[in-house]
């Protein structure tokens, strides 16, 4: 008896195409030449969760979402 395999190719679970893949390269809006320093602060909890999904919102769910609103701030 063989086994059937046609489920195993179908596209669930594939990676998405690397042509509708944004380019997070491109749209980093920093001037390259300034040095860059780091900046942690401490903020109530209710302000995080309400930046984050502001965030989301703008950016999509992503890794950089935080990043991106914060530095359009």
């Amino acid at each position: 008896m063989g086994t059937n395999i046609a489920k195993l190719k179908s596209g669930k679970g594939a990676p998405p195409a690397a042509d509708t893949t944004p380019d997070v390269t491109a749209t980093d809006t920093r001037d390259a030449k300034e040095a860059l320093r780091p900046l942690q602060v401490r903020i109530p909890q209710s302000t995080f969760e309400e930046f984050s999904e502001r965030a989301g919102r703008e950016f999509g769910f992503s890794h950089r979402a935080k990043k991106q609103l914060f530095l359009k701030i």
